[in-house]
């Protein structure tokens, strides 16, 4: 029975923990969505920003050759004349939008130039100008780096050399502008430049180009103008660092292979803040279903625990009923035998009494006759009771509280002084542990061992009865009651708790074979256990286990 409610206990705390695991799993897999959520939104914003730098880079490119192609089919027809002078120069440049434009010969010599610089008319300028150089040596376009304009004082610029032919040889035509007020410097600002972020356009020596920052007329390199962005571009081309007490994230594209690099930045508030919405958003959906869902696991775990408490009370019941049963069975075969000898004897004095008294019989006869149907009148009287009090047990329903059971104990001695004749009796209680249980119905079972103990200690001169207890199963306590008397063979242990098996005749119930069945109804309806050891030499020992307090 104890083993049988500890199982009971651990597939009910299994119900009541099965949907709260299940939630809390739940929970985790959201929990864990929820972090893989909000790194992959972060994760797609960032690779949104790299396709775009790219695609600016590309159109930067697209343009910048556009320009080049476009001003070598004009220069190849306005700038073909054996001399070109400034105001042809001016005009032929005044729908590119240039600040500054060259005309060179093919040894790099100015033959126009605009502004007008007579003085430079004639020099080479390849030395001063690489771009112009490389464009002479490769005859192909060449975009310059940023250079402080030879021609227009105080001022950065970038310029594109051109190579064209002309029937007096071939030429080059150098225009120079300034990005951040060209068409390029527009588009930087207005489409490239994310919201609270900057856009750089720099060259192969990490100088300035361009930037939606204001970087002054002077050339000035990205180490100096953004120190932690420089540091991070030499790190990788696209990453994260710190600057003005914010995270800043930045990704690059070249433009052109070993030349200029578009740079973007953005600052992680603003860069992130659509993305963290939607993750925010997300995580209080999560939230909300997570409490509904522990709303439910809550509602699915009360009905569950609700009905397997159902189950086990209809399966404890069921077993009740069952053990009961089984004991009625064995009340009916007991009692038909018990019941049937003291009637037979009635019936046989009585039977014998009508035939030969008065006549063949004495009064002294008579009288013997009349004391056998007595003496089964009684016997029977005392199987009816004993009967009667085993049916009001297993009906009665029994009070459980805190029991003192030492001092339960000595007041049950105390009661059987009568019984103990004077006897010498060494009488032994330890401090025994109180437990939970019905004081009468445990009174009742502890002056049936304790009297049980006393009769089979009767033929010592000197006994010993001994009360104790010892660690018993979780939530219970194993007490025990042992004596030095005439011990059991092994055929009464198998029958110590059958009814109406008398042992040996001592109290009312006991004198029926009543009183240990009763105690082990006693303690099975504490959902205890009892059982006993003993053999013939060395004396019994009986053992129950009780709820502790």
């Amino acid at each position: 029975m104890v083993e049988a409610d500890s199982e009971s206990r651990l597939g009910g705390r299994w119900t009541v923990f099965l949907s709260p695991v299940v939630w809390l799993l739940l929970m985790a897999l959201a929990a864990g969505t929820w972090v893989w959520a909000g790194s992959f939104l972060r994760t797609v914003e960032k690779e949104g920003m790299v396709q775009r730098t790219q695609v600016a880079a590309d159109f930067i490119r697209s343009y910048m050759t556009g320009i080049a192609t476009r001003q070598r089919q004009d220069a190849s027809k306005s700038l073909a004349d054996r001399t070109v002078g400034a105001g042809r120069l001016e005009m032929f440049g005044a729908g590119l939008g240039y600040t500054s434009m060259i005309v060179l010969d093919h040894r790099g010599r100015a033959l126009a130039i605009w502004p007008p610089r007579p003085e430079l008319i004639g020099q080479d300028l390849t030395g001063s100008q690489p771009h112009v150089r490389l464009a002479l040596q490769e005859d192909r376009m060449v975009v310059s780096n940023v250079f402080t304009s030879a021609v227009v004082p105080n001022q950065s610029l970038i310029a594109i050399a051109v190579p064209f032919s002309t029937p007096h040889g071939q030429r080059i035509f150098s225009g120079g502008f300034i990005v951040a007020e060209s068409p390029l410097g527009n588009y930087l600002r207005e489409a490239i430049a994310p919201p609270g972020g900057y856009a750089y356009l720099i060259d192969r020596f990490g100088d300035v180009v361009a930037t939606t920052r204001n970087p002054g007329a002077q050339v000035i390199s990205l180490s100096r103008f953004a120190p932690q962005l420089a540091a991070a571009l030499r790190r990788g081309p696209e990453g994260d660092y710190h600057r003005a007490g914010q995270d800043w994230h930045y990704t690059s594209a070249q433009v052109w292979p070993d030349s200029w690099r578009l740079v973007v930045v953005a600052p992680h508030r603003r860069l992130y803040a659509e993305p963290d919405e939607e993750h925010r958003r997300f995580g209080i959906v999560l939230l909300v279903s997570g409490l509904c869902g522990l709303a439910a696991a809550a509602t699915i775990t009360y009905i569950a625990h609700r009905r397997w408490q159902g189950q086990q009370q209809l399966l404890r019941q069921d077993a009740r009923l069952r053990a009961f049963h089984a004991e009625l069975e064995l009340f009916a075969a007991s009692i038909s035998h018990d019941l049937r000898t003291p009637l037979t004897a009635m019936s046989t004095s009585a039977e014998v009494l009508s035939e030969h008294y008065p006549g063949q019989m004495s009064t002294e006869e008579a009288l013997v006759f009349v004391q056998k149907i007595r003496s089964s009148a009684a016997r029977m009287g005392d199987l009816i009771t004993a009967l009667l009090a085993f049916s009001q047990l297993q009906r009665d329903q029994i009070d459980l509280q805190r029991v003192d059971l030492a001092a339960l104990t000595d007041q049950v001695w105390e009661g059987l002084a009568k019984h103990r004749d004077e006897r010498d009796i060494r009488f032994e209680r330890a401090d025994l542990p109180p437990c939970r249980g019905d004081s009468e119905l445990l009174r009742q079972a502890l002056a049936t061992l304790l009297d049980n103990a006393i009769e089979s200690t009767r033929d010592r001169p000197t006994a010993r009865i001994e009360v104790g207890y010892q660690a018993g199963p979780e939530g219970f306590v194993t007490y025990r009651i042992h004596d030095d008397g005439t011990g059991l063979d092994a055929d009464q242990l198998k029958e110590v708790f059958t009814p109406f098996q008398r042992l040996r005749r001592t109290g009312t119930y006991q004198s029926v074979g009543m009183g240990l069945s009763l105690v082990q109804r006693i303690v099975t309806r504490h959902r205890g256990r009892i059982w006993v050891e003993s053999s013939p030499e060395g004396g019994t020992t009986f053992f129950f286990t009780l709820p502790t307090a």
